[in-house]
């Protein structure tokens, strides 16, 4: 697949609004702009399902992959690439089960799907995951849980200053005074959201900037790295913030940034995507202060009740000052035929076998 047709856009864009389980890396915004910059070649075909009206019921990009870890077995797995952090379709409320059943069919029946579906970064407690178990209970399917890991939510009836009492040490706490007291003796230090009738443009530049200055520039990894990375970042930026579905912020020092962080929107949640700060000034902890001013948006918003923080399930920074935790899921699910089951249970076996060696190896070591 290379491109979408416009009406199928139109209605992608209108489904986002209805789905049960908002996913901003799911919306056409984000996708079309990953096709564009990061297909590499992969055939990506995207799996729509519409009701017996004729409306779209729900939609999922997919892949085929040749290694299942580190197994030579092909599967057929949704389209996650190194800038997606949730990988969950987007379906319309009420539809889940039958969206699931419908595309499980199709992929029986269908001559290019591979082995098995594989299902990367699932929310394991949403109404899109129960709605794959009961697809999967109904038509006699095996499902496991190849992976699973807690990351760091936000999450809270609590005003931000109530939060951070309960969340963050004591200790902790006092030391961020001290060091956001430290950095305003170094200028005037204020903290800045871009609104909606501001150009996005000139934040992107700052952000790459400052990105490239760090330990990410260092390694290459930054996005300003690669000219595909740069390009799907600043398509991103304008594309969502012309629709409102991104919150761009930045911790300023003087008339410079010294942390910026980008939070995708799509209420009633939030995806942390992006954060940097300068590196010169890490003693006073710019990027712990910018979250620190973020809660506070996040839980006084009136459209948003949650936020993810696409984080590693041990980041010390995150975990310390983000309450709450989300399950994330891997999951792979049998399709039909006696190749297929034999090829999904020899994986299944081995993800098994991992899984017991690992809590092994976690024994030994207490």
């Amino acid at each position: 697949m290379t491109r979408v047709e416009d009406e199928l856009a139109v209605e992608w864009e209108a489904l986002a609004d209805v789905a049960s389980e908002p996913n901003s890396y799911s919306e056409y915004w984000f996708f079309r702009a990953a096709l564009r910059h990061f297909r590499s070649g992969e055939t990506v075909r995207l799996a729509m399902v519409r009701d017996e009206t004729g409306c779209l019921a729900g939609i999922l990009p997919l892949v085929s992959s040749a290694q299942y870890g580190r197994l030579p077995v092909a599967n057929t797995s949704n389209w996650v690439h190194l800038q997606c952090y949730c990988g969950g379709p987007l379906i319309r409320e009420g539809c889940e089960e039958g969206f699931w059943a419908a595309l499980l069919d199709f992929l029986d029946h269908s001559k290019w799907a591979d082995n098995m579906l594989t299902l990367r970064l699932i929310y394991a407690n949403g109404p899109v995951r129960r709605g794959l178990d009961m697809a999967a209970k109904a038509s006699g399917r095996a499902l496991h849980v190849a992976q699973t890991y807690d990351r760091a939510t936000l999450n809270s009836d609590a005003d931000s200053e109530a939060y951070i009492a309960k969340t963050v040490r004591s200790k902790k706490r006092k030391e961020y005074r001290r060091q956001a007291k430290r950095l305003s003796e170094l200028g005037a230090v204020r903290f800045e959201r871009l609104a909606l009738d501001q150009p996005v443009a000139e934040w992107c530049d700052q952000y790459l900037e400052l990105e490239a200055a760090g330990w990410k520039g260092e390694g290459g990894t930054a996005l300003g790295a690669a000219e595909a990375s740069s390009k799907f970042f600043r398509q991103i930026m304008s594309e969502a913030h012309a629709l409102g579905r991104v919150d761009f912020l930045r911790l300023m020092l003087d008339d410079r940034p010294i942390a910026m962080l980008v939070n995708l929107r799509s209420p009633p949640a939030v995806w942390s995507y992006k954060i940097t700060y300068d590196e010169s000034l890490a003693r006073f902890s710019p990027g712990v202060l910018i979250e620190l001013e973020t809660i506070a948006l996040v839980l006084g918003d009136p459209d948003i009740s949650r936020a993810d923080s696409c984080a590693k399930p041990d980041h010390p920074m995150i975990n310390s000052i983000w309450g709450e935790r989300q399950t994330i899921d891997h999951i792979t699910i049998s399709l039909k035929g006696p190749i297929r089951r034999s090829a999904y249970y020899l994986c299944r076996s081995v993800d098994q076998l991992g899984a017991f060696l690992r809590r092994k190896r976690n024994h030994d070591n207490e």
